[in-house]
C-alpha cells in the first residue's frame, strides 16, 4: 500500500516536470521567435501555484492522519482489512488517472506542434505574417485542443493521487477559467479570419462540458 501510494505520488511530480518542461521545449523548437523563460509556464499564475498547493496539501494531509497506510506505519495495534473492491476501486481511479495525464498531455504537446508558429501561449489580437488557420489534423475535430489537453490532465492529476477535493476544485476552476477565456479568444480569432473561423466553428468542438 505505501509503495503505490507514494508511486502515484511520483507520477504525478513526473507528470508536472514533463508538462512544464514540453511547453519550453516545443515552443523552442515549432515557435522559437516566442519562446521565453516564461515558456515554462511555471508562473502561470498566483491561482495555478495556489491550486498545486492545495492539490500537495491534500495528497500528504491524507496520506499522513486518513489512510490506511498511516495506520500501518504507526506501532498502534489497528487491525485493517482492504476489501477486494476497495482494491478494484482505487486501481481503477489511479489508471482512469494515469490514462487521462498522458493522453491529455499527448493532445496538448500535438496541438502545439501542429499550430507550429501560430501557437502562442498569450491571446492574439493583431494578425501576424505568419499567424494562418490551422484546421487539420487535430484541430479538424477540437479548436481548442491544447486547452482540452491541460484541462482534462489537470483534472487527471488530481485522480492520480485520489484528491477528492482538488478534482472537484480542478474541474470546477478550469471550467471557469475557460468558459471566459474561449469565447473572448474566438471573438478575436473571428475578427482576425471573418467566416473563414466561423465556419470553422460550426464544424468543430471545444471538448470541455459546457462550453
Amino acid at each position: 500500500v505505501l509503495a503505490m501510494t507514494l508511486g502515484t505520488w511520483c507520477f504525478y511530480i513526473t507528470a508536472m516536470c514533463t508538462f512544464h518542461l514540453l511547453e519550453f521545449y516545443v515552443t523552442a523548437f515549432f515557435n522559437p521567435t516566442v519562446v521565453s523563460s516564461d515558456s515554462f509556464l511555471v508562473n502561470h499564475s498566483k491561482a495555478y501555484t495556489v491550486a498545486a498547493i492545495i492539490a500537495s496539501t491534500e495528497f500528504w494531509f491524507r496520506f499522513w492522519f486518513f489512510s490506511d497506510t498511516s495506520r500501518t506505519m504507526t506501532l498502534t495495534p489497528t487491525i485493517t482489512t482492504t476489501t477486494t473492491t476497495t482494491n478494484y476501486l482505487w486501481i481503477s481511479i489511479t489508471v482512469l488517472g494515469i490514462v487521462m495525464v498522458i493522453v491529455s498531455q499527448i493532445i496538448r504537446s500535438w496541438a502545439m506542434m501542429k499550430c507550429g508558429e501560430s501557437f502562442n501561449h498569450y491571446i492574439q489580437t493583431q494578425k501576424k505574417d505568419n499567424h494562418i488557420l490551422v484546421t487539420n489534423g487535430i484541430y479538424a475535430w477540437l479548436r481548442h485542443p491544447s486547452y482540452f489537453g491541460f484541462y482534462y490532465w489537470s483534472v487527471g492529476t488530481q485522480l492520480v493521487l485520489h484528491n477528492p477535493i482538488s478534482c472537484v476544485l480542478f474541474a470546477l476552476a478550469g471550467w471557469k477559467f475557460f468558459s471566459q477565456r474561449i469565447p473572448y479568444e474566438e471573438r478575436s480569432l473571428i475578427r482576425l479570419f471573418g467566416d473563414e473561423y466561423y465556419d470553422y466553428v460550426m464544424r468543430s468542438y471545444v471538448g470541455i462540458p459546457f462550453i
